[in-house]
């Protein structure tokens, strides 16, 4: 094959998702072209697609470095920041993906889309300040925001509480995730479910010994959507058990109420017949 058939191949395969293919074409180009930069572009997305982070970065490094009247684009800096990302070597995707985002974008979804993959890397080094205000970037540059979208900041918000030493900024934190799982309700019927779920955990951990009832009524609402369910997959179990679990602790050591958590205690082991904790509540053995 001539030079522009490798390359027209190998194009054709990376759109066909048929990334060991082409990067099988490419390296066979190389060998005698060895500067070619669409063959060192190609050879790092592949090897990037394919998750041989170091054969990316190599190629990466020969793209910028040794290949002959190369232009670069968006995609190239952040191709090498994903391989970077790929071997937990956050300092350097973050490099890759900034002079991404100083390229040339021909939509907003693609540079929301670079933004996004750089919230993902200060967040894999815990820098959660930075990771936070990108993800925030990211949702304005996208069109209208998943349920997943939105949620997946309000767990940025919690992984941001729970990193924290100082009680008045973990609280802060976690009020954030609260509001944005609010929101998350607010926005997506389907969503409301997951939502109170998410809701219950976050102010449970505002409220650890469980002294304001701050988690209650996330709970409350959970076991009044889930228990009428005729038919109950793991999920709404294990969310139920929770819940259960929760309102026991609750009246039993916050409110003294030995009645009312036994009451949950009963509904608990109905669903849960080992659990310890209602069978210490109802005294069984």
């Amino acid at each position: 094959m001539e030079k522009n058939d490798i390359v027209e191949y190998a194009m054709a395969s990376y759109f066909l998702g048929k990334h060991a293919e082409g990067l099988d074409k490419v390296k066979a180009g190389l060998a005698k072209e060895p500067r070619n930069a669409a063959m060192n572009r190609l050879a790092m997305f592949f090897n990037t697609e394919l998750g041989n982070f170091d054969d990316a970065i190599k190629f990466g490094d020969a793209l910028f470095n040794r290949s002959d009247s190369a232009k670069f684009s968006y995609m190239d800096y952040a191709y090498l920041g994903n391989a970077y990302n790929g071997l937990k070597q956050a300092d350097k995707a973050i490099e890759q993906y900034q002079m991404a985002l100083k390229s040339e974008f021909d939509n907003k979804a693609k540079r929301a889309g670079v933004v996004k993959q750089l919230s993902d890397a200060y967040a894999q080094k815990e820098d959660y300040v930075n990771a936070i205000e990108r993800y925030k970037e990211y949702l304005e540059g996208i069109e209208k925001p998943t349920a997943n979208d939105i949620a997946a900041l309000g767990s940025l918000h919690m992984q941001h509480g729970g990193s924290l030493t100082d009680a008045v900024a973990k609280v802060e934190a976690f009020k954030k995730a609260d509001e944005t799982y609010a929101s998350l309700a607010e926005k997506y019927e389907n969503a409301v479910e997951y939502a109170n779920f998410m809701r219950a955990r976050v102010n449970a951990q505002m409220d650890p010994k469980t002294e304001q009832g701050l988690a209650k009524p996330y709970y409350e609402k959970l076991i009044e959507l889930i228990a009428p369910k005729a038919e109950k997959d793991a999920t709404d179990n294990a969310r139920l058990i929770e819940s259960y679990r929760y309102m026991i602790a609750y009246y039993f050591i916050a409110k003294d109420d030995k009645a009312t958590a036994k009451d949950y205690a009963n509904k608990l082991i109905a669903i849960d017949p080992t659990n310890e904790i209602a069978k210490q509540v109802l005294g069984v053995k």
